[in-house]
C-alpha cells in the first residue's frame, strides 16, 4: 500500500518527519517498506512550455519542437505522438540524467536536440512511455519538476490480514490514534433529482452467501474525458494508471475508502437489469483485459438477462465497458464473500487491486458512503445527474460484535501496565465504542464493522499495545519451574542430524514442498526405463511407487514417463505450474537447488535438506483421509571433493557420498546396516546401492519399526546420478545423490547405548581371502563372517579386491583382516584356526566361495 504524504494529509495533520513517520507506522504493527522521495534525482529536470512542434519530414514519428525554460529557448526532438503547442512538460536539459542516459546535444534528422521531453515511465512516475507527460495548463515555466510533482511516498507492507489498511482513510485513521490529531473525512453530499433509481433499473441477487450486500447508483448525462490533473496525479503517485474521468473515480473512491466500485455503462446493461448468481456449467465471459476466460459454477457472476457483464469482485466484462461515448453510469458498490474471491482469483489467475481488497475483507457498511462520494464526484468532474435513492440489497445488516474487557488481560498476555483510562483513550482513537463500567475497571468494547480481523479480547490487547508501544513492554525473567525436556521427540532428532551434518561439510538448504510432476518425471531416465525397469520403481527413498511407462520397455527402445503418469498428488488450484503437486520426493528439489547455485560457483556443493514427502494414500483418493507424509533426509554432492595446492581436486563420487551417510550411521549408534547394489532409473548402474538397517530391540519411542526386532528395513537409496538425467537437470558436472527415510532410520538406532570394558586378553589378527563370483557384494560375505565367528570376532576389514591371474573369469577375491578377541581367555592357535574354518565352510555354503590357495 503507497501512501503519498500530501494526500495523507487532507485527512490528517501530520507534523512529524517521514522516517520519523515510518518508524512510528511500524512500530504500530504497519511494517514500512521504503520511503521514497518522488523527484529527489530530477536534477536539471524543470517545467517548460512548448512554443510550436512540427513533424520531421522523412520520419513517421519524430517531430521538431521549440520549448522555452523560462530562460531560454530550445530546440528539442520528441518521439512522443501527443506532443503538441501551448503544452506545459517537463523538460530534461543537457547533462540531466534519465537512468542511466546522461542527455547530450545531438542531432535527429538533421535536427539539433538539446534536451529531452519525458515520458511518465523516464520519470518514475509509472510504466506509460507511449506520449510525454502533460502539466496542467497553470504549471508556471522554468521552476524545478520536483517541485511540482515531487513527493514522498511510504511503501507499506501490510501483513495483518486487514482490509480497512488498504485505503488511505485507514491509514490516516491509525496515524490520528498513534499522534493524538484528528481524523478528518470528506464529506459526502449528493445532489439528486430526476426520477428515482428504483425506476431506471432493477436488481436480483440469486446468491446472498457470496454476495450479502449489493448498492447500486445511477448516474446521467456524463461527459467521458481525462480526468483532472490532480485526480491522475494521486493515481499515478498510487501505481495505477489514469484512463478517463468516470474510471478515475472508481479507482480514486477505491484508494480512499478502500471499497472496490465498478462502473458499467447503463445503456448496454441489458434490460437496466442486473442478476448476481454463480455461474453456469460452460459458461465463458470476456474481461476487461480482452482475455476469454472459461468459469465454474463456483464462482460468482454480475450478469444482465443476455449474460455475464462482470466477475464479482475480479474484473468487469467488456459488454458494458465505460466508453468515450458512454453516457449513463451504472456504479457498483458490492460486498463480497472474501474466501470466494480469492478462490476465483486464483483460478483464473487473474489478482487485481479489487480482489486484492475483497480478500482482506471490507466493511459491508462502506458500499452506501463509497457509492454516494464516487456519484459525488462524477457530478463534479463529469457533469453527471444522480438519480434520487440507492438500490440497496443488505438483508442481513452486519451485526456489532461487543466484547467485555479489563485491564488485567493486558498485563496478563504483555507484562504492561495499563489504567481503565489509557485503554478507553486507545480504543477510542481507533474506532473502537468503548462504555466504562461504573465502579469497575472492566469496559464493554464495541467493535467496529471495519475490524472483522478483532473477534476476543486477545484481539484488543493487541490494539492496545502497539498504540501504546511494544518498546513500553518491559523485559521480564521468567518465574516458575521450568518444563521438563521432551527427549526423543523428532525436533530433537533433526536437530541432531543437522549437526552431524553440518559437521561433514554440509550445508542445509529449505524448498517448498511443492513442485511440478515435470521435475518428478526428470528423475527418470529413459535408457533405463528402456531396460525394463519401469514396473515398480523406487520413487522417494525406499517406497515402491508402481508406474507404468510411456513405450514398451525393450532393448534399444526408449521409454519415458510422463508428467501426468506420476501418481502425486495435484493441486486443484494450483499458484503456477511450477508448484502444482506435493512432492513424493526430495530428489528433484535438491538437483533444482544444485543447478541454481552451479551457475554462481564452481566450489564443491554438498546441501542437505530435512523435510516431507506426501504419498497418496487409499484413504486419500476414497476422499476420506489424508496423504501419507514422510519424514525424510536427502542430500547431494556436486563438484571438488576437497581443493589442494599439492594435488588437483577430484570430484566427489559415490564414495564420499557413501562417507558421508556412514558417518551418520555411526553418529546415531547404528551398528548393524548393509549396502545392497541395486539399479535404479535415477541413478547410474553400478553406482547404486540400497541402504537397510536391522530394527533394534529397543529402538526410540515413535521411531517406525514395521518388522520385528532384528528384521533389515531399507530406508533409502544412493548413488550417482544417471547422465540423463544429469542432462534434464541441466547439470554441468556429475552428481551423487541420496534420498533416506528418517522413521525407517530411527527404528534402527538402540534406545540406549551399553558400554563394554576392554578384554584382558590379547587379540589375534587373521587374514582371510575369499574367492566369490563377481556378483556377490563383499557385504555378504562379511555379514556370514560376523555371524559364524559370534562373540569371538571383534572386527573385519576388507583390504583387497583382486581379480584376474590366477583367480578364474567371472570370479574375485576378497581379503578381510579378522579380529579374534575373547573376554575370558586368551584364545589359543587351534582354536582361531577351528574357527576360520567354519567361517570358511559357512561362506562356501551360503556363497558358493572357496578359501584362495
Amino acid at each position: 500500500m503507497r501512501v503519498p504524504l500530501r494526500w495523507l494529509r487532507e485527512y490528517v495533520e501530520v507534523e512529524m518527519s517521514p522516517e520519523e513517520l515510518a518508524n512510528r507506522l511500524t512500530m504500530a504493527g504497519l511494517e514500512v517498506d521504503a520511503v521514497e522521495h518522488l523527484g529527489q534525482h530530477w536534477d536539471k529536470i524543470v517545467t517548460a512550455h512548448v512554443l510550436w512542434a512540427e513533424r520531421i519530414k522523412g520520419s513517421d514519428h519524430l517531430s521538431a519542437t521549440r520549448v522555452n525554460d523560462g530562460t531560454h529557448e530550445w530546440s528539442v526532438v520528441c518521439g512522443a505522438p501527443n506532443v503538441a503547442a501551448g503544452q506545459k512538460v517537463a523538460l530534461a536539459q543537457v547533462g540531466a540524467k534519465i537512468g542511466d542516459l546522461v542527455i547530450q546535444p545531438k542531432k535527429a534528422m538533421g535536427v539539433m536536440s538539446e534536451g529531452m521531453i519525458c515520458s511518465p515511465r523516464e520519470l518514475g512516475l509509472n510504466d506509460e512511455h507511449n506520449g510525454i507527460y502533460v502539466l496542467p495548463p497553470e504549471t508556471p515555466v522554468g521552476v524545478p519538476l520536483s517541485e511540482v510533482l515531487g513527493e514522498t511516498i511510504i511503501d507499506l507492507d501490510i501483513k495483518a490480514h486487514r482490509g480497512d489498511l488498504y485505503c488511505m482513510i485507514g491509514i490516516a485513521r491509525e496515524v490520528a490514534a498513534f499522534s493524538g490529531k484528528q481524523l478528518h473525512t470528506p464529506e459526502v453530499k449528493v445532489t439528486e433529482q430526476g426520477r428515482p433509481a428504483s425506476e431506471l433499473m432493477s436488481l436480483v441477487v440469486e446468491d446472498s452467501d457470496l454476495c450479502p450486500r449489493y448498492t447500486a447508483r445511477v448516474i446521467t448525462g456524463v461527459k467521458i474525458g481525462p480526468s483532472p490533473h490532480w485526480l491522475a496525479e494521486r493515481l499515478t503517485h498510487m501505481g495505477l494508471r489514469s484512463i478517463n474521468n468516470v474510471v478515475d473515480i472508481t479507482n480514486y473512491v477505491m484508494l480512499e475508502y478502500g471499497q472496490p466500485l465498478h462502473a458499467f455503462d447503463y445503456d448496454k446493461v441489458a434490460e437496466h437489469r442486473i442478476v448476481v448468481r454463480r455461474a453456469r456449467a460452460g459458461e465463458t465471459i470476456k474481461t476487461l483485459d480482452d482475455v476469454q476466460r472459461k468459469l465454474t459454477t463456483d464462482m460468482l457472476l454480475i450478469t444482465d438477462p443476455n449474460g455475464p457483464t462482470g466477475i464479482a469482485g475480479v474484473m468487469g466484462g467488456s459488454t458494458s465497458e465505460v466508453s468515450d461515448a458512454t453516457t449513463n453510469i451504472l456504479l457498483e458498490a458490492a460486498h463480497f464473500k472474501a474466501t470466494n474471491i480469492r478462490r476465483t482469483a486464483v483460478a483464473l489467475g487473474m489478482r487485481t487491486d479489487a480482489s486484492s481488497r475483497f480478500e482482506k475483507g471490507v466493511d459491508p457498511e462502506l458500499t452506501g458512503v463509497a457509492a454516494d462520494r464516487a456519484a459525488q464526484l462524477m457530478v463534479e468532474l463529469a457533469g453527471g445527474t444522480v438519480a434520487p435513492g440507492r438500490v440497496d440489497f443488505y438483508p442481513e445488516p452486519v451485526k456489532r460484535r461487543r466484547l467485555p474487557f479489563t485491564p488485567d488481560e493486558v498485563e496478563w498476555l504483555t507484562a504492561l501496565r495499563v489504567t481503565q483510562d489509557e485503554i478507553v483513550q486507545t480504543l477510542r482513537a481507533l474506532g473502537f465504542g468503548v462504555e466504562p463500567e461504573e465502579h469497575s475497571e472492566r469496559v464493554l468494547v464495541t467493535v467496529p464493522t471495519w475490524r472483522g480481523d478483532v473477534e476476543e479480547s486477545a484481539d484488543l490487547v493487541e490494539e492496545v499495545a502497539r498504540e501504546i508501544g511494544y518498546d513500553k513492554i518491559q523485559s521480564t525473567i521468567p518465574q516458575g519451574e521450568l518444563p521438563e525436556p521432551l527427549h526423543g521427540s523428532w525436533f530433537e532428532r533433526e536437530e541432531f542430524v543437522r549437526d552431524v551434518l553440518v559437521g561433514r561439510g554440509m550445508v542445509e538448504t529449505v524448498t517448498y514442498p511443492l513442485t511440478s510432476r515435470a521435475t518428478m518425471a526428470k528423475l527418470f531416465s529413459p535408457q533405463l526405463l528402456a531396460a525394463g525397469s519401469a514396473g515398480a520403481l523406487l520413487l522417494g527413498g525406499p517406497d515402491s511407487v508402481a508406474l507404468q511407462a510411456s513405450g514398451e520397455a525393450g532393448q534399444n527402445r526408449a521409454v519415458a514417463i510422463a508428467p501426468e503418469q506420476i501418481p502425486a498428488i495435484v493441486l486443484a488450484n494450483s499458484l503456477s505450474s511450477e508448484l502444482e503437486a506435493m512432492r513424493l520426493t526430495l530428489m528433484g528439489s535438491l538437483l533444482t537447488v544444485l543447478r541454481e547455485n552451479a551457475k554462481h560457483e564452481s566450489a564443491g556443493m554438498r546441501f542437505f535438506e530435512l523435510g516431507r514427502r506426501y504419498l497418496p494414500t487409499a484413504e486419500l483418493k476414497e476422499g476420506t483421509g489424508l496423504a501419507e507424509e514422510r519424514r525424510t533426509l536427502g542430500m547431494v554432492l556436486s563438484g571438488p571433493a576437497e581443493v589442494s595446492w599439492a594435488e588437483l581436486p577430484r570430484d566427489a563420487d559415490f564414495y564420499d557420498l557413501k562417507g558421508v551417510v556412514e558417518s551418520l550411521l555411526a553418529s546415531l549408534k547404528i551398528g548393524s546396516y548393509r549396502f545392497t547394489a541395486i539399479q535404479h532409473p535415477t541413478f547410474h548402474p553400478g553406482r547404486c546401492a540400497l541402504l537397510e538397517v536391522a530394527v533394534s530391540t529397543d529402538a526410540p519411542a515413535g521411531a517406525l519399526a514395521e518388522t520385528g526386532a532384528g528384521a533389515w528395513q531399507r530406508v533409502g537409496i544412493l548413488g550417482e546420478v544417471h547422465p540423463q538425467v544429469q542432462e534434464a537437470f541441466d547439470l554441468p558436472r556429475r552428481a551423487s545423490l541420496t534420498e533416506l527415510d528418517l522413521e525407517r532410520l530411527y527404528a534402527g538406532v538402540p534406545g540406549r547405548i551399553a558400554y563394554q570394558g576392554f578384554s584382558r586378553y590379547p587379540a589375534v589378527t587373521r587374514d582371510l581371502a575369499i574367492v566369490v563370483g563377481q556378483d556377490v557384494p563383499a557385504q555378504a560375505v562379511q555379514s556370514v563372517i560376523w555371524a559364524t565367528g559370534g562373540a569371538l570376532v571383534r572386527s573385519v576389514a576388507l583390504f583387497d579386491v583382486y581379480t584376474g591371474e590366477p583367480i578364474p573369469a567371472g570370479k574375485k577375491s576378497l581379503a578381510y583382516t579378522v579380529v579374534y578377541q575373547s573376554d575370558e581367555r586368551t584364545l589359543t592357535d587351534q582354536e582361531v584356526d577351528a574357527l576360520q574354518g567354519r567361517i570358511v565352510a559357512e561362506v562356501a555354503q551360503q556363497l558358493g566361495g572357496t578359501l584362495r590357495g
